[in-house]
């Protein structure tokens, strides 16, 4: 009896998990910045130790700089590491690669002297202008500090003076401040501009990867439904005249469809479509061949037949002028829709 339960839950376990696959694999991420800028914290406070965690706050925030690389998508970016206090290049603006950014978080240091070392945090956001000159699009920066500044001007007016002159520029905040001071000097810089993801908490993303993932999200890259057919554009099959054979020419159109359709768990629509000579009724079963034999083609390509639902529309839906000799050409055709 117990061996009889136990094998139960295992396939209901089994079942749950495979049907959450196709839901999840309807989503993609997409860039919503071109570039992004890890901008790290360097003064002497970020050598002391975080009295709430006890730990040193840049070995800290090298944790979270690591995570942060392992759990970014490479989805085209540009990307940068600069340390500010002393400011400092690790890694220059360029395509964005995890080894070489790991390789560049590896060379900040976490046991540097405190003593003497200030902190100029608004001159070092200034000194990201030459960076931010050669830089087309979106550019996110992230930021991690503790808040702390002594030396130079202020840093929440030269943010600004950021946002004055880069308008696609997006400052988003990992603190690790530990005192009122910090805390307000972060927060001024987060609520400048709409755009920021806010001040995340720095000791939440050493641990958390959802918090991490949802801030990776905020800052760098957007989930969009491969589903919507803004998204997955297919291009129309066309048909020679009474025929509802493919085409040569049309093959390798519908190899590209396949392979859209093999790599998104998406229901589509093969819609045919005739143009106005003929009758009615022997239009409408020709669309209904060519969408059976669009199907026919992909299935042959290894597409799941259930995904696929062919819908002949005859002569009733012209896309394209029926009075002239080249829109009754283009109206042969089967299209191929994404089903909500």
């Amino acid at each position: 009896m117990y061996k009889k339960s136990f094998v139960r839950i295992m396939l209901l376990l089994l079942a749950v998990t495979f049907m959450a696959v196709p839901a999840e694999a309807k989503w993609k991420k997409v860039p919503k910045v071109d570039n992004f800028i890890l901008f790290q914290d360097y003064s002497g406070s970020m050598a002391m130790h975080h009295e709430a965690y006890k730990q040193v706050k840049i070995a800290m925030s090298k944790k979270v700089l690591n995570r942060l690389n392992e759990m970014t998508p490479e989805l085209g970016y540009n990307a940068s590491l600069h340390t500010f206090a002393p400011f400092a290049e690790m890694l220059a603006m360029g395509p964005y690669d995890k080894s070489a950014m790991s390789s560049a978080i590896g060379k900040i240091q976490t046991d540097y002297p405190i003593f003497g070392r200030l902190t100029p945090m608004g001159p070092g956001i200034a000194e990201l202008r030459p960076v931010l000159d050669n830089l087309s699009g979106k550019t996110a920066i992230i930021m991690l500090s503790d808040g702390r500044h002594n030396k130079g001007v202020d840093p929440v007016a030269e943010a600004t003076a950021i946002y004055n002159s880069y308008p696609n520029v997006c400052f988003h905040v990992i603190s690790f401040a530990e005192n009122d001071y910090g805390r307000e000097i972060l927060e001024s810089i987060a609520a400048l501009n709409d755009c920021s993801c806010g001040v995340i908490e720095g000791a939440q993303l050493m641990e958390d990867d959802v918090a991490l993932e949802d801030f990776l999200k905020c800052a760098l890259y957007d989930l969009v439904n491969v589903c919507d057919s803004e998204v997955i554009m297919f291009r129309s099959i066309q048909f020679d005249f009474d025929r509802s054979f493919i085409r040569d020419d049309m093959r390798p159109i519908l190899d590209e469809a396949a392979q859209i359709i093999l790599e998104n768990d998406c229901n589509y629509e093969l819609a045919g479509h005739t143009c106005n000579i003929g009758t009615e009724q022997y239009n409408q079963g020709l669309s209904e061949r060519r969408a059976a034999s669009v199907k026919d083609y992909l299935v042959g390509r290894g597409v799941d037949s259930a995904k696929l639902t062919t819908v002949g529309y005859g002569e009733l839906q012209p896309k394209y002028d029926n009075s002239t000799r080249e829109g009754r050409r283009l109206n042969r055709r089967v299209e191929i829709r994404v089903l909500p």
